[in-house]
């Protein structure tokens, strides 16, 4: 086990990553780069994160619990999932919250190491969300594998196709249109 992490030098690591990957996105960063902006050594850096593929990672993680939120369970399984869609969509569809989308999308393909801690850390628990309010309405679950991976797959590809001409109306009335199919 290596030194303690300064608090302070891992917060600004993690705050000059963040910019730096709004700025220039997944390719564009550098490690060289954030321990300028940050005021460390490359060094320090690598001590805490062999690479910069799980230094990305660890900083979307840590920004994944402000998008991740599970489905209300209510007694109308639409109106639960529209507002679960429309919280999704809307932090997705900000200028933040597509690019790090984006970056996520990046990064998982080009790292599968990186991809793994992402799916589990990001991806397994937005589909568990709608998966478990599925089940919980007596879907079978074949049904609510596939219905979760439409509900989520239809706030998601669009958003990275043209997130900024996606509207929380066309993800609302995808996720109606879905929870209708099956019934």
């Amino acid at each position: 086990m290596g030194r303690r992490r300064s608090e302070k030098s891992r917060t600004a690591i993690v705050t000059a990553t963040r910019e730096l990957l709004l700025e220039r996105g997944f390719d564009g960063l550098t490690i060289e780069a954030v321990a300028a902006r940050a005021g460390v050594g490359k060094q320090t850096i690598y001590r805490w994160w062999p690479s910069r593929p799980q230094l990305v990672a660890d900083v979307m993680l840590e920004d994944a619990d402000k998008i991740l939120a599970s489905v209300d369970h209510t007694d109308d399984l639409s109106a639960d999932l529209v507002k679960w869609v429309r919280r999704l969509s809307a932090s997705l569809t900000t200028e933040r919250g597509s690019a790090m989308l984006r970056i996520l999308t990046v990064a998982c393909m080009e790292h599968e190491d990186t991809a793994v801690r992402l799916r589990a850390g990001f991806s397994v628990p937005l589909h568990d969300s709608v998966r478990t309010r599925l089940l919980a309405e007596g879907i079978d679950e074949p049904t609510a594998e596939s219905a979760a991976d439409a509900i989520v797959g239809g706030v998601v590809y669009p958003i990275l196709s043209r997130a900024q001409r996606y509207s929380r109306r066309r993800a609302e009335q995808t996720t109606r249109l879905i929870v209708a199919s099956l019934g």
